[in-house]
């Protein structure tokens, strides 16, 4: 009984026989489908995930302050904006496609291409200059092919680059995090860390190629060099350590040495900055009523002095997650006692707790029991004034809260109403108002909140006629 083994080709193109599994002409016949699949897929599915990365950002960024805000706010900006650079390159992708098909339809069709003696309304002039620029359809055909292909594997390699290097990211800021807890200043220790990996990274990535320049200088002068030429390998195989260079350096080599090497770092730069910039604006967008509006009456300074319905807990949305505000619980209110819920928000709050909060070490409250709530009541209401129709509210009786249906962390208090009499009555906040300034993140930050107390009226009203 004997045993056939199975024949290979050799990929045509790539060197010499190799014992490739596969004939590249056979792959080559398919590529097209798979392209065409793929971008597909990933088009419509890189879309929908900025909403779900969005959603996660707000989420957890209320949480955090810092070093962490700015880690996070930087991984938000680059899965946003690399969500949508990434689809539109993949939708591009899918419309050179669909127009390389076209024509080859037309190429099948019509053999013959472009008869230029048939066509309507070109002189002498017109018809060479066409004739130049636009070629023969089997000329666009092919450099239709080029250009999706090249769109296809550039794309495949941003993607798969900045993929890894937000994995790199998260693990070396977690880890920082963990390095910064053991310090008393955690945060500014944990600054520290991340400058020092930032700069280790740069340093590895650089040093082969500046040990490789040494190396070449020293040979030219007849110098020889074992030592640094091992040293050099050493770096590129701890280099090839942190970046999957197998993974990604045959695309990235393959594009770099067939076309203009200033051309293709400048796309790869220009997607990175096209997508800190779409991150930005989804960001303003989310914070901001309308991008674009024309509203010249009612205006943002108008609204502000009037009724925001993110005060308002029956009136709010998601499109309010980003809006970090005191709230009550509607416009109108029939209740004795209003409840007022002031949020806590660590990347503000924290800066100004360890200058007005001197019962907290370093801003940080290490008390248990009953004296972690009163400490964190008192803190807060170092940070707040609070006044009800011009009068001084006291927040003493204000306890602390965990409100989960929100995903924030605050105090509330209820203020009595009863001796109010019905009508609209203005609920008044500001936050760091006596030292703070126009201008900044420790800005002044006033909010007005009118409400209307109606105990019973609407039940004393007769019904029309």
């Amino acid at each position: 009984m004997t045993s056939e083994t199975p024949s290979t080709t050799p990929l045509a193109g790539d060197g010499p026989a190799t014992g490739g599994r596969i004939a590249f002409e056979r792959l080559r016949e398919r590529t097209d489908e798979l392209e065409l699949i793929i971008s597909g897929l990933l088009a419509f599915a890189l879309l929908t995930a900025p909403g779900r990365i969005f959603e996660a950002w707000a989420r957890n960024s209320v949480h955090v302050d810092g070093v962490f805000d700015t880690v996070l706010q930087f991984a938000f900006l680059i899965g946003v904006g690399l969500c949508y650079s990434l689809a539109f390159a993949f939708i591009s992708h899918l419309a050179i496609r669909g127009y390389w098909v076209g024509l080859i339809g037309l190429k099948s069709t019509f053999p013959d291409g472009i008869r230029w003696d048939k066509v309507p309304l070109m002189g002498p002039v017109s018809r060479p200059f066409y004739e130049k620029i636009v070629g023969d359809l089997s000329g666009a055909i092919d450099r239709a092919d080029r250009a999706a292909s090249i769109l296809f594997a550039m794309t495949i390699l941003v993607a798969l680059l900045m993929a890894w290097m937000g994995v790199l990211v998260v693990a070396g800021s977690l880890l920082c995090g963990l390095v910064g807890s053991l310090f008393e200043d955690s945060e500014r220790a944990t600054g520290i860390a991340l400058l020092a990996t930032y700069v280790l990274f740069m340093v590895l990535t650089m040093a082969p190629l500046m040990v490789e320049k040494l190396v070449v200088r020293r040979q030219k002068s007849g110098r020889p060099s074992p030592a640094l030429s091992r040293l050099a390998l050493v770096l590129l195989r701890v280099v090839g350590f942190i970046i999957p260079q197998r993974l990604i350096s045959p695309v990235q080599l393959t594009l770099q040495s067939n076309l203009p090497s200033r051309g293709f770092m400048a796309v790869y730069f220009l997607v990175i900055m096209l997508a800190m910039l779409f991150g930005g604006v989804q960001v303003v967008n989310s914070a901001r009523f309308s991008m674009l509006n024309r509203y010249v009456v009612v205006t943002g300074e108008a609204v502000d002095h009037g009724m925001l319905g993110a005060h308002y807990e029956s009136m709010r949305s998601e499109h309010d997650v980003l809006l970090r505000v005191p709230m009550i619980p509607s416009d109108r209110i029939s209740e004795a006692y209003l409840r007022l819920f002031i949020p806590h928000r660590p990347k503000i709050d924290n800066l100004l707790a360890r200058e007005r909060c001197p019962a907290l070490a370093h801003g940080d409250n290490l008390a248990s029991g009953p004296d972690a709530a009163r400490r964190a009541v008192e803190c807060m209401a170092a940070l707040w004034t609070v006044t009800l129709d011009g009068q001084p509210v006291a927040l003493d009786d204000f306890v602390p809260i965990e409100r989960r249906e929100l995903g924030l962390r605050g105090v509330v208090g209820y203020l009595p109403l009863a001796a109010l009499p019905p009508g609209r009555h203005d609920l008044r906040l500001a936050w760091n108002g006596q030292d703070g300034g126009a201008s900044g993140m420790m800005r002044k930050r006033e909010y007005r909140i009118p409400f209307w107390f109606t105990p019973g009226i609407e039940l004393a009203v007769p019904p029309a006629p």
